[in-house]
């Protein structure tokens, strides 16, 4: 975890990474691993007809997603996850024909652009909440960047979909007036670019 001032009168872009939950601004390692426990936990609790709840771990429940404490949740979130998976039975080595999103996708989601309208949540039936926020087990990581976009928010949340979820997370972009919740390789993200051939 790493935070880097950003100099006085700087302007947006190049894009670079300013502050980030797990390491990416230098290698994915510290990301994969993260990723790779996510899919660990979310997959087998993943049942469509539980959307808002199944992936909604109470131990894991953050605070309100307010500016000064967003990479504080995030850490959290991963370290109660990683504890959490240390009881689990050590998983057999994924199919190799689904990669390493095991057949899902990953969602980025803005929370500065959010407008709580709840089209989102009333689409998935709440897997996402009025806030347009993703549950919270299926967090992978918050960066904050200089975008080179000046249309994009500094801070976003990357999140993991199960496979089970695709369908009806993409019904919920859908409706998303704000555009505060994206496919990540829509998206104009840094880390869109540095993932984009994670499958």
């Amino acid at each position: 975890m790493r935070f880097l001032a950003r100099p006085p009168g700087r302007e947006p872009g190049p894009s670079r990474l300013l502050y980030d939950i797990p390491d990416g601004a230098w290698g994915q390692d510290a990301l994969l691993k993260v990723l790779a426990e996510t899919i660990r936990w979310c997959g087998p609790k993943a049942k469509p007809e539980a959307a808002a709840t199944c992936l909604r771990t109470n131990t894991f429940q953050p605070r309100v997603m307010v500016d000064e404490n967003r990479f504080k949740m995030m850490e959290r979130v991963i370290d109660e996850r990683c504890h959490a998976l240390r009881g689990m039975p050590a998983p057999s080595e994924p199919p190799r024909t689904e990669g390493l999103l095991q057949g899902g996708r990953l969602l980025v989601y803005f929370p500065d652009d959010n407008t709580c309208d709840g089209a989102a949540e009333l689409a998935t039936g709440g897997y996402f909440d009025v806030d347009n926020i993703p549950p919270w087990d299926t967090w992978v990581g918050m960066f904050r960047e200089d975008p080179e976009s000046p249309t994009q928010s500094e801070d976003y949340l990357i999140a993991w979909v199960p496979p089970a979820f695709v369908e009806v997370v993409a019904q919920g972009i859908w409706v998303n007036a704000e555009f505060c919740i994206q496919w990540l390789e829509d998206s104009s993200t840094l880390m869109a670019k540095r993932l984009k051939d994670l499958r």
